[in-house]
């Protein structure tokens, strides 16, 4: 990042770097940690994150490495590991980090940089572990601009359309490929059924930086909408924002889900698995838990669009996800970039798919994944996904220029302050607590506080 990362994080304390890592480490080619080493990781409790802890038997027996997993939700993790490595506690060798965060952290010192441990692998090594196989959107969301990488992606994901076929067949609806928001307005209207319970589609409002705001930012953009202009003026208070703050309302009060504001991703999640939604925006990560028989009610049952579109009429979807990133206080550096290593090549993919199906495997990260004909086979979402993933443009999310990059997440360092508020704000709206133009003076207010206090804004 060019401007200082002032706001938010000056009470923490910059970490000092200590000690070296020995380099050409890695868990594809010989045994640099020592055997008995134990690994603390903290990660967040998703289904891809429950199946790494179940795979790291494997890891153990190749490596002797022993590994203990503490698992929280996703706005426990980022305030824990905040604490730990904002004081250089170092209570976790490594952790999950959100694509988001990843650059914030690196530039901060909390992580370890990873492109001098990648150059330093042997050639037998970085040819198994192949970081070229990483879709370039992907490696370019857990990079830092001064820093190079700062994780490495266990899954990355997109955001895709997802509809119950059932019930568009007996409504005799139909999804276009590429739909823009009115069109999912229209289609969610008349695919809703109240008397059985069944919302039209089903869109995150529980509040929060990375739950309401991961789907409302990709709304705003497709609207026309931005945080800030080219100047870090804030540009809350427009009509393009406006816009795009009161479909979010009307879609959810005329065919969403009831209680919106507490229905978060997993929420979400479990009314699109269950038949209780018509449609779903979300990650695309969310298709292989759709279509595992063992996991949902509508397996086989999936339709997929593209992000919707509206003003903006082109590539409206994100480019988020989970990485792994090495603690920089960890005392166990080599041993955890064995695992880092490990946990995020072809080997565990292949390993996952063998294991626990084809279409529970990691998604979004490796072009190689989307050319293996046993994953194409059992993930009919796979070609729309890679499609999507594509497609991203992570450096200009939103019609006009942006000075952050990041697509439903501003790669900004204040952003998990801010995001939090202007989550609260959208939550307010959505149960009438405040009106649109409160709503807007308020946003306002609170991006202008943060372009000046951080030194974007002189």
């Amino acid at each position: 990042m060019k401007k200082q990362l002032k706001y938010a994080l000056s009470m923490l304390s910059a970490i000092t770097l200590a000690g070296s890592l020995l380099a050409g480490c890695s868990s594809g080619n010989g045994d640099s940690a020592k055997d008995g080493a134990v690994l603390n990781i903290a990660t967040v409790n998703n289904n891809d994150m429950v199946i790494m802890e179940e795979m790291t038997s494997e890891f153990t027996e190749k490596t002797g490495i022993k590994v203990n997993y503490t698992v929280l939700s996703e706005n426990e993790i980022r305030s824990k590991i905040t604490q730990d490595v904002g004081l250089g506690g170092g209570q976790y060798d490594l952790f999950t980090i959100g694509a988001q965060d990843s650059a914030v952290y690196l530039d901060n010192g909390w992580t370890e940089p990873l492109d001098g441990l990648l150059n330093g692998m042997s050639d037998d090594e970085k040819a198994w572990y192949d970081l070229e196989d990483v879709f370039p959107v992907v490696r370019d969301s857990l990079s830092s601009e001064t820093k190079g990488l700062g994780a490495l992606p266990f899954y990355a994901e997109t955001t895709l359309l997802f509809y119950n076929k059932e019930i568009f067949e007996a409504k005799n609806l139909t999804m276009p490929e590429n739909p823009t928001w009115d069109q999912v307005y229209d289609l969610a209207v008349k695919a809703q059924d109240k008397e059985k319970g069944i919302a039209g589609i089903a869109l995150r409002g529980l509040p929060g930086s990375g739950q309401n705001m991961f789907i409302f930012s990709s709304i705003a953009n497709a609207f026309g909408a931005q945080y800030y202009d080219m100047d870090w003026n804030a540009t809350f208070d427009t009509p393009e924002m406006k816009n795009a703050i009161e479909f979010y309302k009307k879609i959810l009060a005329d065919a969403g889900q009831a209680g919106p504001t507490s229905t978060g991703y997993t929420e979400a999640l479990n009314l699109m698995s269950t038949g209780k939604a018509a449609m779903w925006y979300d990650a695309s990560v969310s298709a292989g838990t759709l279509a595992n028989s063992k996991d949902s009610l509508v397996s086989g049952k999936i339709g997929y669009a593209m992000a919707p579109l509206q003003v903006k009429q082109d590539a409206t979807n994100t480019i988020g996800g989970w990485g792994l990133a090495i603690n920089a206080s960890s005392k166990n550096k080599e041993a955890a970039f064995k695992f880092l290593t490990w946990a995020t090549s072809k080997d565990y993919i292949n390993l996952v798919g063998e294991k626990k199906g084809w279409e529970s495997t990691p998604s979004g990260t490796r072009i190689s994944t989307y050319d293996n004909e046993n994953y194409k086979q059992a993930s009919d979402f796979a070609d729309i996904t890679k499609k999507a993933i594509l497609q991203v443009d992570f450096h200009n999310p939103a019609i006009n220029k942006t000075p952050y990059t990041g697509n439903s997440i501003p790669n900004m360092a204040e952003y998990s302050s801010w995001g939090e508020q202007i989550a609260q704000l959208l939550a307010s709206h959505l149960v009438d607590q405040k009106n649109i133009d409160a709503v807007l003076k308020e946003g306002q207010k609170i991006l202008t506080d943060v372009a000046v206090a951080g030194g974007y804004k002189k």
